[in-house]
């Protein structure tokens, strides 16, 4: 019996085969039309790339629907946003910044509910942005993007209004357009930069 016959035995019925096979879709498929399903393999994809092993479902029901896992995602949606792209956002900066902090390996997915953690990111990350509607090219970027833009891209950018101006440089620096998306991911919101005065 090879290993992949092992992991389908282990899988109990037709349902979840179906369920984690939807997982092989966030990587085409326009993360607008993501759902719960998409969200969940997003969250199996980041665990797997932090643990180097699969997220181990409970297997509590018959249904994937009706699934711990998906309960998880539903209560995440209800707390923070129905949006895939603030999921998707919130669970990448939950593995960046959050599980690299525990002290131990995070087994059930319910760590991505607690509650200090989704308040802290819901008023320093998401809406840190709108709180600040009068930004200009003097407002500081916060820590978290000003990290992001040196790590990937090797940057000192401080401020909005360098941001803005680097977003403008034709060709763009090395390793830019990534740097960029990696804010994106974390709750950054380009849009602001249209308004830089």
């Amino acid at each position: 019996m090879t290993n992949e016959e092992v992991k389908l035995s282990s899988i109990p019925n037709e349902k979840y085969i179906k369920l984690f096979d939807k997982f092989k879709e966030i990587d085409t498929l326009d993360i607008s039309k993501w759902n719960k399903n998409h969200v969940l393999g997003f969250f199996c994809k980041k665990y797997k790339e932090t643990y180097k092993v699969d997220y181990s479902f409970k297997f509590n029901t018959p249904s994937p629907s009706k699934s711990f896992e998906i309960w998880q995602i539903s209560v995440l949606s209800s707390k923070l946003s129905s949006d895939p792209k603030i999921l998707k956002a919130y669970i990448g900066w939950v593995f960046e910044n959050v599980v690299p902090k525990a002290k131990r390996r995070l087994t059930s997915i319910s760590f991505i509910n607690k509650e200090e953690v989704l308040n802290f990111y819901k008023i320093n990350i998401l809406l840190a942005d709108q709180q600040k509607l009068s930004i200009d090219r003097s407002t500081p970027l916060s820590n978290n993007y000003q990290e992001i833009l040196q790590t990937v891209a090797g940057l000192s950018i401080k401020t909005y209004g360098e941001l803005a101006f680097v977003t403008q440089m034709n060709p763009s620096p090395l390793n830019f357009e990534q740097a960029l998306n990696k804010l994106i991911e974390n709750g950054f919101n380009k849009e602001i930069l249209t308004r830089i005065v």
